[in-house]
């Protein structure tokens, strides 16, 4: 129970708002609909290929086990299916990581109010609360998460950053608008398969234009004696054809989600303004041009 002489920090939500505001519009449901197939297309495609060269390992090695061949032979012809079954199941397992420095992350323990308005406003708009909080000096506010290709299946845990320069030139219900459009983009009001979407397009763009240890061995093949480079070259010009087939269809999942993103953006717009007013938003919008500014000078 609220102490009689604490006063409540929590800015007054607009009353009669209709449900109809923050209601997904046929528009934003059609461009949900096409980013999902595009990334659905994407998705079955890359499968596709890990599972088409996982069979040719398979076929090899278990035709020369079962039947009783030369299994160090087959073993040495399955080598090339094998690097390219490794370098796309290497997709599925990476974790895209966002490093943010110069962070600090705040606890209930220290910060109970803070955190009292951001869990009452995360359970008003209907969105998952931030599993961590962080504090920068950015004049700026943002979720954010570590993703894989598995989270396309189970929610990814986000969090939330506040830029300390940001909390300095709002004030509460202009901040309020800030967060709460934040939390928009991941309210259930806002269809939760834009979180879907949003996690895809982080982990396609990983795969297909990541660089790892298997780039860095076909390198030093190449560079060595061209008795055995040639091998280097040829799994190297395999590795780019794989990334040109992905790259083609992930471009598609690219049109799509652009599309979409202006969409969610007006819906988080909605979602803020149902709980702090058009005012608070435009006029914290207006603030953040002149505390940006400042910043940029300081």
């Amino acid at each position: 129970m609220r102490e009689a002489n604490t006063p409540d920090l929590y800015p007054e939500s607009p009353r009669g708002v209709t449900p109809a505001l923050t209601a997904a519009s046929p528009r934003y449901k059609r461009h949900v609909a096409l980013a999902c197939l595009g990334i659905l297309v994407f998705v079955l495609v890359y499968l596709g290929l890990t599972g088409y060269f996982g069979w040719i390992v398979y076929r090899l090695l278990g035709d020369a086990i079962l039947r009783g061949g030369n299994v160090w032979l087959a073993g040495l012809f399955s080598l090339p299916a094998l690097f390219f079954f490794g370098f796309l199941v290497r997709g599925l397992v990476v974790t895209a990581r966002n490093r943010n420095e110069g962070i600090v992350e705040l606890s209930a323990a220290d910060q109970p109010k803070l955190f009292a308005f951001l869990h009452r406003l995360a359970d008003e708009t209907g969105a998952p609360r931030p599993t961590k909080v962080f504090l920068s000096a950015d004049v700026n506010a943002m979720v954010f998460y570590n993703s894989s290709f598995w989270n396309l299946f189970v929610p990814a845990k986000k969090n939330l950053e506040l830029g300390l320069a940001l909390i300095n030139v709002l004030s509460l219900d202009e901040l309020k608008a800030v967060v709460a459009h934040e939390y928009g983009h991941f309210a259930q009001r806002s269809l939760a398969v834009g979180n879907w979407v949003y996690v895809a397009h982080q982990i396609t763009g990983q795969i297909v234009g990541a660089r790892s240890g298997f780039d860095t061995l076909l390198m030093w093949i190449s560079a060595i004696d061209i008795r055995v480079a040639w091998i280097g070259w040829i799994m190297r010009l395999f590795v780019w054809a794989i990334r040109a087939v992905l790259d083609t269809f992930f471009r598609i999942v690219l049109l799509a989600k652009r599309a979409l993103g202006r969409e969610m953006e007006f819906q988080a717009d909605r979602v803020a303004v149902s709980v702090s007013g058009s005012d608070s938003l435009i006029h914290a919008l207006h603030r953040l041009h002149a505390g940006q500014e400042a910043w940029q000078e300081a």
